[in-house]
Order: C-alpha cells, then sequence, then structure tokens
C-alpha cells in the first residue's frame, strides 16, 4: 500500500461526499465510511450480510452470534481478563455519555456519524485538503493504520489483531514521516503555511493578521470551558469567534487539554493567578510526546489563555529522541540549532492586551523524565497515555507521589481510565480515588473501536493522579 495513493483516496472520497449532501439527495450507501466491525468475544469480523449482537443490557460489546454473547458474559476472551459480567454495569453508565458526545460532533458542519457511530477524522479532514504525510504543515502525520510510532521490535496489534514487526515495518516505509519533520527547516511555518486553511477558518497565534482578535483573557465573558461555552447555539468557538466550519478542533484538542489539566484539574495555576506586577512562573513537564511535533506553534494557546505567565513546556518521549537524532543530520535546522544553544526549539510571546505571557517549549533527549529530586516540575502532564499499558509509567507516578508533583493525563476511554485507577493501588501499596472526567476540550467524534459502541475520544477524560497514604516500596 503506498500512503499518497491511500491519503488522495480518501480525500477524493471527501469531496464526492461534498456534492453528494450539496445535491440534496439521498445519500447513496456508498458514502457510509464505517469501519469492519469485530465480535468483543471471538475478535472475528462481522461482515455485512451478518448484522452484529449487542449486550441487551449495556448496548457496549458487539458480538457474531448469541453463544459468544454468553461466552463473553462468564469466561474471559483472553487469559485474565476482566469478563463482561464484571464490566456491564460500568459500560451502562459509560454509554450514557453516548448521546452529549455525539451532539458535540454534529454541532460541527463536518461532524458526521457513520452507521456503526464512529467518525472519519480522516475524511473530515479530506474535506479541506489537509489530508496526508509530510508536507501538510500543522496536519501533517504517519496516518492510515498506523498512527504511531513503533518502538521495539515486539508484534504490534492493529484493530486488536496482532501482527509481526516486518508487516508493520512494511507499512511504516508505506506511511513514512517523521513527527517533527518541519522543524528540520531553518524557520517556523507561519499560521497560514502550517493550517494551509482559508484565513477565516485559522485561529492565528500573530493575532496582527486576526480581525477576530482574542482579548485578555479574563474579559471573556463565561471563561474558556468547552469548544463552544453555549452549545445549543454552537454558532463559533467563541474564544477565538471562529467559525463552527473551522476544523481547528482536529488538532487544537492537544494544547486545549494541556489547559485543561494545568487549570481546572491540577489546579496549580488559573487565568487570574498572575499580574503585570507579579507574573506566574510555571515549569511543566510533557510526557509521551508524538504527534505534537507536528504543531508545536499550536502550544502557544496557551500563552494566550493564561495572561501574565511565563511558561516553560519541556517534550520527552521515544518520539522526542527518535526527532532530535535525525536532527543532527540537519545541522542548520530549528531543532539542531536549539539543541546546540540550549536554546528552546519554539518560543511565543503573547502581546500586551492578551497579558503579555511568554511559552518557551524544549525537547529532552531523555526517552522519558527520570525522577530526579533536583529538577523537580510544577506538574507533569501527558496526553492518551495507556498508564497501565507501558511499564515505564511505573517508576514515573511512584515519583510524583513521593516528590508531591501534581500529575494529570488524558485517556481515550472512560473504561480504560478507571481500569487504570484501579492498577495504581497495586503499584503505590494503597491510594485514594483520583478523579475521572469527560474532557471537555477532547477531539470531537467517536474514534474506531470495532469491538465496543463505548464513548472513546482522543484526549476523552483527564485522570489526575491522587494523593497516597503509602509510597512505592524503594522510593
Amino acid at each position: 500500500m503506498d500512503g499518497s495513493i491511500y491519503f488522495n483516496k480518501i480525500t477524493k472520497g471527501a469531496k464526492d461526499l461534498i456534492k453528494a449532501e450539496q445535491s440534496g439527495k439521498p445519500m447513496p450507501a456508498s458514502f457510509d465510511f464505517a469501519n469492519s466491525q469485530i465480535c468483543a468475544w471471538c475478535k472475528q469480523s462481522i461482515e455485512p450480510p451478518k448484522k452484529p449482537l449487542r449486550c441487551s443490557a449495556c448496548k457496549a460489546p458487539i458480538y457474531c452470534s448469541a453463544k459468544c454473547v454468553k461466552r463473553d458474559w462468564k469466561t474471559p476472551a483472553v487469559p485474565n481478563a476482566v469478563t463482561h459480567k464484571v464490566l456491564c454495569t460500568d459500560n451502562k453508565r459509560h454509554m450514557q455519555r453516548l448521546p452529549e458526545v455525539q451532539a458535540v460532533l454534529k454541532s460541527f458542519p463536518w461532524g458526521r456519524l457513520e452507521s456503526d457511530g464512529t467518525f472519519s477524522s480522516e475524511i473530515a479532514r479530506g474535506r479541506f485538503d489537509v489530508l496526508g504525510g509530510s508536507g501538510y504543515g500543522f496536519w501533517s502525520h504517519r496516518g492510515g493504520p498506523i498512527p504511531h510510532q513503533l518502538h521495539g521490535d515486539g508484534a504490534f496489534q492493529i484493530d486488536n489483531v496482532s501482527h509481526s514487526a516486518q508487516f508493520i515495518q512494511t507499512m511504516l516505509r508505506a506511511f513514512d514521516h517523521l513527527d517533527g519533520s518541519d522543524l528540520l527547516q531553518t524557520r517556523h511555518l507561519t499560521d497560514e503555511e502550517g493550517w494551509k486553511l482559508p484565513r477565516e477558518l485559522i485561529p492565528f497565534r500573530d493575532i496582527t493578521q486576526d480581525a477576530r482578535r482574542p482579548m485578555l483573557v479574563t474579559q471573556f465573558q463565561g471563561g474558556v470551558v468547552d469548544w463552544d461555552k453555549n452549545s445549543v447555539f454552537p454558532d463559533g468557538y467563541r474564544w477565538r469567534n471562529l467559525p463552527k466550519m473551522s476544523p481547528a478542533a482536529l488538532l487544537m484538542d492537544f494544547p486545549m487539554s494541556v489547559y485543561q489539566m494545568l487549570v481546572h484539574c491540577l489546579e496549580i495555576t488559573s487565568p487570574n493567578a498572575g499580574s503585570e506586577i507579579k507574573p506566574v512562573n510555571l515549569d511543566i513537564y510533557f510526557l509521551g510526546v508524538e504527534v505534537e511535533l507536528n504543531f508545536l506553534p499550536l502550544f502557544s494557546e496557551i500563552a494566550l489563555l493564561l495572561p501574565y505567565h511565563n511558561l516553560r513546556l519541556t517534550l520527552f518521549g521515544p518520539g522526542v529522541r527518535k526527532f532530535l537524532n535525525e536532527a543532527k543530520k540537519h545541522p542548520s535546522s530549528i531543532a539542531a540549532k536549539s539543541r546546540a544553544s540550549g536554546n528552546p526549539i519554539f518560543s511565543y510571546t503573547a502581546p500586551p492586551k492578551c497579558g503579555s505571557s511568554t511559552i518557551n517549549i524544549h525537547l529532552s533527549g531523555n526517552t522519558t523524565w527520570f525522577p530526579n529530586p533536583h529538577t523537580v516540575p510544577n506538574a507533569i502532564v501527558a496526553c492518551n497515555a495507556g498508564l497501565a499499558s507501558y511499564p515505564e509509567w511505573v517508576p514515573i507516578i511512584c515519583a510524583t507521589l513521593v516528590l508531591g508533583i501534581p500529575f494529570a493525563t488524558t485517556e481515550y476511554c472512560e473504561q480504560s481510565a478507571e481500569a487504570q485507577r484501579n492498577f495504581f493501588p497495586m503499584l503505590i501499596c494503597g491510594s485514594r480515588s483520583q478523579k475521572i472526567e469527560l474532557n471537555p476540550f477532547y477531539r470531537p467524534g467517536q474514534r474506531v473501536f470495532p469491538m465496543y459502541r463505548l464513548p472513546n475520544l482522543v484526549n476523552g477524560f483527564t485522570l489526575v493522579g491522587g494523593d497516597y497514604d503509602h509510597p512505592c516500596p524503594g522510593y
């Protein structure tokens, strides 16, 4: 499979969809971009004309037969897995959010539910000609069936089907893209170069170019609390006064989620915390970074939302280290010069009318943050971390507790966030409950998850580290 052919095919489908919508005629079945559905118990694909079955109580899992429904109720699908009998009550509670998250998606003109309840963000991006790998500005991404970088040589799963490392490497070559590749140039992309959208759809960081200039955020009535303060009348992203036609929410969920974690989850600062006389200084570590390298300038939004702050954001992750190794081959690049001088790779200062805040972004050559009592940040955040899925999170979680560092992350599913919260006491010998909330700045639209209909959203739920009674042994 060739990546450019794949992206071009999706973009053509999106353009054809626009024509079909404008025709006013009934939508042909060929414009259903639903994905194949997989049985939650036997993991076999459920192909038409066969219709999937669902749990009659919670409506969450999908099955190919009544036999698999009964098996999943009492028998783990894989060793040590939890049975559906245990999960069903919680699933029913989680499914109550589905109408809410679907309504948010449908408030956007490009928001569309497929027949399986999912949302194709690739089709949405194809509408605006911003779908592809390298060369698409802030939208550049690996994409296709391999959205994340592969770290290590073991097997990998796509749609819960295990594949060999050789297969994955073949797919990686087809969809080759280095996260952060635009940072190998000699200057940062401008807003227009990065967004590749009509001017009226761009949330400019250079607000002198923006007729809808944001004001001092403390003067914004109601504050910035979600994509649109009044979702009943979705006439724009109110803080930026952007029309809902803008697909900005498909990228801005990352910087806005960091803002949400700092202000509303961890409560380490607020838009009112600083003043012109006494600005607030914050040192934030951002862990597990990959795709964020493609749109670092978008994190300038945090400086606009937090007047009179000096923010230092240090990025960690295997993706960061891989990028920095590549940057050594480009000595005149932004990244190489930043690395050699120790200066930020990206800096932004908000205009005086917006509070004059600064944000300086640094890249760390360490794969992850190593606990060091002498370099304790004000907070640690991560996006879509999968805490219980990667062993490298264990010492990090323990260290945040011992050193008293506020820690928060976003997760795709409420179910997985609760499972990880339950896993924490196993790591640190007893805990108090951590707070889990729906993140108001999640990326609109249900992710593809072929076995369940639970709300599954990029940056969907926030999970806040709690206070623990008994620290991890050895710390």
